[in-house]
């Protein structure tokens, strides 16, 4: 069953930002070329280089901004380009203990004793990539469909659960 509200709005604007973020990399790359030549030249202008001497740093920033654009894009591909049966909760779980997850950097760890789950980017903000294995219902019968996790954190605040059922 799918959900009769849509729990993710601005999702098909989403779907093409990787791209656009692709295209910012590429010129982000072509900028942080153009700055190295610039330095280069610069340094052999002035010899003693005080010319351009925060150039190569400036560079180095322009390519970890692509970086990061980068890591966006991906963030953004796996957010946008999930199946209906995937859970459809923005953000996401570990998938046995629920609302457990600490971030350090780009790695998201379950904080629970002896899980030992963990993730190589920022689970805690990406919507949920589990599969949907309940659905939650609200008071005015919107379904929306749910990984365990997202299930167990719903009964702890209140909402009403069930199982999905195979069709």
């Amino acid at each position: 069953m799918t959900s009769t509200r849509d729990p993710e709005p601005g999702r098909t604007a989403a779907m093409s930002a990787p791209a656009e973020l692709h295209g910012l990399v590429a010129r982000a790359n072509d900028l942080a070329a153009a700055v190295d030549t610039l330095a280069g030249e610069l340094s052999r202008a002035d010899p003693k280089g005080r010319a351009g001497s925060r150039l190569p740093n400036a560079a180095g920033l322009i390519r970890q901004a692509a970086l990061e654009l980068t890591e966006s894009a991906a963030e953004l591909t796996r957010a946008t380009h999930r199946p209906v049966t995937f859970c459809r909760m923005g953000w996401g779980v570990c998938p046995e203990h629920g609302s457990t997850l600490i971030a350090m950097g780009t790695v998201t760890r379950c904080a629970v004793f002896g899980c030992g789950r963990t993730w190589e980017y920022k689970r805690e903000v990406v919507p949920c990539a589990e599969l949907a294995t309940h659905r939650i219902v609200d008071a005015d019968g919107g379904q929306t469909p749910v990984c365990g996790g997202h299930a167990a954190f719903a009964c702890d605040s209140g909402g009403y659960v069930e199982p999905l059922t195979p069709s």
